[in-house]
């Protein structure tokens, strides 16, 4: 069974936005409307490749940021690349 943990929500719509925020870090998240708040059911993604990837993607733009280096990194290819912002 896959560990899940509930994070409760005011309202749907931030919900729906940290859903999407949630993915890119290896995780997966599943809204659960209630009568005055909703929740987010989040467990880690299924796919150990998916979790890889985020978690290298998540340290490679910590490490730019913290150096204040000028690149962003991109998923692609089912691997990621670290590129020049675009224009």
């Amino acid at each position: 069974m896959t560990e899940t943990i509930i994070v409760e929500m005011p309202r749907r719509g931030i919900g729906s936005d940290l859903t999407e925020a949630l993915a890119h870090h290896g995780l997966r998240a599943e809204i659960v409307d209630g009568e005055e708040m909703c929740e987010l059911r989040v467990a880690f993604a299924a796919d150990e490749r998916e979790r890889l990837i985020a978690g290298a993607v998540h340290a490679i733009e910590a490490y730019l940021s913290d150096r204040m280096l000028p690149l962003v990194v991109q998923r692609a290819d089912g691997g990621a690349v670290v590129r020049p912002p675009s224009d």
